[in-house]
């Protein structure tokens, strides 16, 4: 048993990722980035740790790796967010289909949630085809009950109004 303890004591690599945490809170991507390079062999396994990798690979528009990153977290969690991200990351490179794939997985793991929804109606917009889905989603966000009530949700239904009068 002490030799397990020994050989798997993730006391320090935690406390060094609590540090680069605070680099990650203030926006501060590429020093976060470095610091989360150095700390994945010992913290591969927790997927909090990997999902601020990812979502940091992410803002430094290193979409590739931020998806192999996040695919790796949803290993070791249901977040629904790692769903979002990656998908925003597939729009980013052009892969529609992939994008449009992981959102629609998003919204089935939490269906209350309309962040995803909302993520399908811009990738909908933007694809001029699929205008018709795009409308569904702008319905779906504009009469979705959320759970609370924030400006996060007040700010996206102005923007899927918006959205809504460029499509027509």
């Amino acid at each position: 048993l002490g030799a397990y303890y020994w050989k798997n004591n993730q006391y320090d690599a935690c406390k060094n990722w609590y540090r680069s945490k605070m680099l990650y809170n203030i926006g501060a991507y590429q020093s976060a980035k470095e610091e989360y390079e150095t700390l994945y062999p010992e913290l591969k396994n927790r997927g909090a740790f990997l999902f601020e990798y990812g979502y940091c690979l992410h803002k430094l528009k290193q979409y590739d790796s931020s998806t192999v990153v996040l695919e790796e977290a949803m290993k070791h969690s249901c977040d629904p967010m790692l769903l979002n991200i990656i998908g925003k990351n597939y729009q980013a490179v052009g892969k529609y289909e992939k994008a449009e794939e992981s959102l629609i997985r998003s919204t089935h793991r939490l269906p209350g949630r309309i962040y995803p929804y909302y993520l399908l109606a811009k990738l909908y917009a933007c694809l001029l085809y699929k205008s018709d889905a795009a409308e569904r989603m702008v319905e779906v966000v504009l009469t979705k009950e959320p759970k609370v009530q924030s400006t996060a949700v007040k700010e996206m239904r102005v923007e899927v109004k918006k959205l809504l009068k460029q499509i027509n």
